[in-house]
């Protein structure tokens, strides 16, 4: 139910995964150092327990026509910006990307222990607002260090899995119940005009708590807007109401931001 109240925000994952055996971490979004989808456990684990809870998730495979990867993109390490335009290609709202490394620790006996460390990021892809992150570890053995090197990834992917969907769900929760941050961009007024519309905006439009101006540079106006309701309400309500002398029109729009 609480997914539905939030339009459903598909979500998209980036991972470098590195397993015993392998020189390098493999991501799928790369050249050279790309991986198959079978070999990319982490991923896969975080899949499996996201649309168990009724997430939806975008298959990377599936989108791949729509996502292109230049030189820049072509790295294990990918910055919240590189993220976000990835996932924004794929039309994904959030992308959870970062890091997974199983590494071999020794000997337990006849078996080979190993040990596999996680950190996670999700933000949203058209505001950035990190929503949730998670470091995880987890150990594991096994007479072939392969397999203890696939188990101790899915161990950790697992555990980071109910850290991310717990805090997500927390955020979407406290949305709902109560008031969420919109951006708006606002297009072609001075500086005088800017300081009239934002009173304007307050009186005319409902359900909204209060405007805190980012910045104003060249007619362009960044604010943020705490609005009781969704992107989509807000946009709605804009597009319907009268401001007199003013003219406002809704440009262009995402689950999170606005463009007038």
């Amino acid at each position: 139910i609480l997914l539905g109240q939030m339009n459903k925000p598909r979500t998209m994952i980036l991972i470098a995964e590195q397993n015993i055996g392998q020189e390098w971490n493999a991501w799928w979004w790369g050249g050279a150092h790309a991986q198959q989808t079978d070999m990319a456990i982490v991923e896969n684990t975080l899949m499996d327990k996201f649309t168990e809870k009724g997430f939806e998730m975008i298959d990377h495979e599936a989108a791949a026509g729509q996502i292109k990867v230049t030189a820049a993109y072509n790295v294990q390490d990918l910055s919240a910006s590189q993220a976000r335009t990835l996932g924004n290609q794929a039309s994904a709202e959030v992308v959870i990307f970062g890091k997974a490394l199983a590494k071999l620790q020794g000997n337990v006996g006849s078996l080979q222990s190993v040990q596999a460390n996680l950190s996670l990021k999700a933000v949203r892809t058209d505001t950035g607002q990190v929503l949730a992150t998670a470091t995880t570890n987890a150990p594991a053995v096994h007479i072939n260090e392969i397999t203890a090197g696939n188990d101790a990834l899915k161990k950790a992917a697992t555990n980071a899995a109910e850290q991310l969907m717990t805090k997500i769900l927390a955020s979407y929760s406290k949305e709902v119940g109560g008031t969420k941050s919109v951006n708006i961009t606002v297009n072609g007024l001075n500086k005088t005009q800017f300081v009239q519309f934002k009173d304007l905006f307050r009186s005319k439009v409902r359900g909204i708590k209060d405007i805190h101006e980012r910045s104003f540079n060249n007619s362009v106006a960044k604010v943020s807007v705490d609005v009781k309701g969704t992107a989509q309400t807000l946009s709605d309500e804009i597009s319907l109401k009268d401001f007199g002398s003013c003219t406002v029109e809704v440009t262009a729009s995402t689950a999170n931001s606005l463009e007038l």
